[in-house]
């Protein structure tokens, strides 16, 4: 370190380390702090790289946490910070590189100690680092009598929380200032990061609790519009190996430290073209980051932060700022009584929710925009391009065997959420797509939007029924058919086809599990030996919980079917009724299932009129156009008057009572995995670990 450029190897015996974590006691005044953080240091490009920085300063780390007490050269290191950060919104504006430039080296070390501390001292122990003062200031406050009326203690944690936050929400991001933005948002991230290490969701840290109780709602309000404000701005990393800034080249070069990671650009003349190939992009963005930071912050359990607080009743701030923000153009929701904790343009949020669908972080992000934010939902909901960020979600839905169950899970809630609401459901099939790329079963030409969710939430069934058997899954796919049931309008050919095979693959494995069971039982009246018993009742259970499941699924198929014929959607669905009446023959099946009987008789009713108009007509020499033609004459005949009213199919979605028991080891399993800052596997407690 100092002004030289430095490698990771030469870490472990560099001297203004070794000064740091030595045993003298070094000022905040003192100008060895201008010569340690005038450094430049190739930054890790790859886990193993993070994790050999960490191996060779460990032992710096160590010694300083150790000596801390007796020189506070890690409260005089936070000080130097401190000074620093109050002058950095002015720095920015006049382009003091440099300034910013140690600013953001002073932040990377004590970002590093803070992660040793958190990975290797109890809480308490971290909190002494934040106040520990040297022997000669210990000393001083025994002269001057100031021990005893305790003005001589201070914890920097507050303060330092304040100017992270400080940082965030006053300096601009700009080329210069990007990677300083970058290393507060991680530094933020670290901090909060005891809660990996504690087995319990409902458990929270100090340092938790006082990131929770040290803002105000205005300031958490700000702090959470700056940090969507960088999503939506999804700025890319400046490039740290452009040479062309002259006297910026040495800032580019070590301001890439405060990543963690960066992209590692190769330069190739071709002819006189230049290409440029990323070799290893994988640094994360600062809106990436900063949607990290967010969620971590939201969801933190209100009624444990209270109680862990003594008692005095908490409010989780920046979960009320994500939750009651509006429109920047004026309200979308009819609920506009409660003034709004700040305004956003939410066109710009769309529009990054639909680009980022593919990370698990953004889906997350939408789901509580969708679910707790009313005038989020209200917006999208009345967007006429809704099909930009439905069609994403579905292609998580599609590609379920490639996805982490947790991402299925929320694109799903996200549908069922969409689906609650009638002209969603409506306007779904007025929308055309031209064609899907990714959909692989069959080529998709001109369907619609109606179209393509059914297509591939019949298809997350088949594939749940087949593969991952979860009920929750399953579940909520026929909750957002059944939502959307009585709206079919027009379904294509393939859509209606691959409903009804769906039904013959379920009708099929009903009548095989029923098979088993029942040789099951046989085998277990005729008596076997204690052991061999108790495995045939595991394996009795087991098959009577899969046949429960299927009739499950089958009656409620047959609901979504009756909800369309028994509505106003039969007059517009040729295709579904010609599915029908070719696939008549799987109903049979249910017949003397007792039920099926109730929801049976309006589709036998609506079977046996279009049966009858087609044979008055020679069915067999018909041609399938005809056959078509038929059915369109005869729907404006059929005598809905026979048909039996059910209730009509409504399913909301309703989160868990205690949510943060699945969404906070959640939301920590995507920051470990998806932030690109290495944490220690040995020390997480609070979710399992991918093997």
């Amino acid at each position: 370190m100092g002004l030289a450029c430095s490698s990771i190897v030469d870490l472990a015996d560099n001297e203004y380390l070794k000064t740091l974590s030595g045993k003298t006691t070094i000022s905040e005044n003192d100008p060895f702090w201008n010569q340690l953080l005038s450094f430049t240091l190739n930054a890790p490009k790859s886990r193993a790289e993070q994790v050999r920085l960490e191996e060779i300063t460990d032992g710096h780390c160590k010694s300083l946490v150790e000596n801390n007490q007796h020189t506070g050269n890690f409260t005089s290191l936070l000080k130097v910070f401190l000074a620093r950060a109050k002058e950095l919104k002015s720095s920015a504006e006049c382009e003091n590189r440099i300034f910013i430039w140690q600013a953001h080296n002073v932040l990377f070390i004590i970002r590093n100690v803070c992660k040793f501390l958190s990975e290797n001292m109890s809480e308490d122990s971290m909190l002494e680092q934040f106040e520990a003062r040297s022997l000669a200031d210990r000393q001083r406050d025994l002269e001057t009598g100031a021990v005893l009326s305790s003005t001589g203690l201070t914890n920097y944690l507050d303060e330092f929380i304040n100017a992270l936050q400080d940082i965030i929400i006053e300096v601009p991001v700009l080329e210069f200032t990007y990677y300083l933005q970058m290393e507060a948002v991680t530094t933020f991230l670290v901090l909060l990061s005891v809660q990996m290490f504690l087995p319990n969701p409902k458990l929270h840290g100090v340092f938790t609790n006082r990131t929770m109780t040290c803002s105000s709602p205005e300031r958490a309000n700000k702090f959470i519009k700056v940090l969507l404000q960088h999503y939506i701005e999804q700025k890319s990393p400046p490039d740290s190996g452009n040479d062309s800034q002259g006297g910026s080249i040495v800032l580019g070069v070590a301001s890439a430290v405060a990543s963690g990671i960066w992209s590692m650009v190769s330069r190739r003349k071709d002819g006189n073209a230049t290409t440029v190939a990323l070799q290893n992009s994988i640094i994360p963005s600062l809106g990436h980051r900063s949607t990290l930071l967010l969620l971590a912050l939201v969801n933190y359990n209100v009624e444990s932060l209270g109680h862990q607080s003594g008692g005095v009743a908490t409010r989780n701030l920046y979960h009320d700022a994500l939750h009651g923000f509006r429109h920047i153009q004026g309200s979308a929701s009819a609920k506009a009584s409660i003034s709004p904790t700040f305004h956003l343009n939410l066109s710009r949020l769309f529009q990054a929710l639909c680009v980022t669908q593919y990370q698990e972080t953004s889906t997350l992000l939408l789901y509580f925009l969708i679910h707790k934010n009313p005038e989020v939902r209200a917006f999208i909901l009345s967007k006429t391009d809704i099909d930009t960020l439905v069609v994403p979600i579905l292609k998580i839905l599609y590609s379920a065997p490639d996805q982490n169950s947790h991402h299925i899970y929320m694109a799903l809630i996200i549908l069922l959420i969409l689906t609650e609401d009638d002209h969603f459901n409506q306007s779904v099939h007025e929308v055309h797509i031209k064609s899907v790329d990714w959909y692989k079963d069959r080529l998709l030409n001109n369907v619609t939007l109606g179209d393509l969710i059914i297509l591939v939430v019949v298809r997350t069934i088949q594939y749940n029924m087949t593969r991952m058997r979860d009920r929750y899954l399953h579940t909520n796919c026929l909750a957002a058919l059944a939502n959307m049931s009585a709206h079919f309008r027009s379904l294509h050919s393939y859509a209606c086809q691959r409903i009804f095979s769906l039904f013959t693959l379920l009708v099929k494995k009903q009548k095989k599990v029923t098979e088993k069971l029942v040789a099951h039982r046989a085998g277990l009246d005729s008596g076997n030996s204690q052991d061999s018993s108790t495995l045939e009742m595991e394996s009795h259970h087991d098959y009577a919980s899969e046949l429960s499941v299927l009739v499950e699924v089958l009656r409620m198929l047959l609901e979504i079917l009756n909800s369309c014929l028994t509505g106003s959607g039969m007059r517009h669905n040729v295709n579904l009724i010609y599915a029908l009446l070719r696939q008549k023959e799987v109903l049979n099946e249910f017949r003397n299932h007792p039920g099926f009987q109730d929801i049976l008789q309006n589709i036998d009713t609506v079977v046996a009129f279009f049966s009858e108009r087609l044979a008055e007509c020679n069915e067999s020499t018909l041609t399938i156009e005809e056959v078509h033609q038929v059915i369109k004459e005869a729907l404006l005949q059929v005598p809905s008057h026979h048909l039996k009213k059910f209730p009509e199919l409504k399913f909301r979605y309703v989160e868990e009572e205690s949510p943060e028991e699945f969404f906070v080891p959640y939301v920590w399993s995507l920051i470990f995995n998806k932030s690109n800052v290495f944490w220690n596997p040995g020390c997480v407690q609070l979710f399992a670990l991918d093997v």
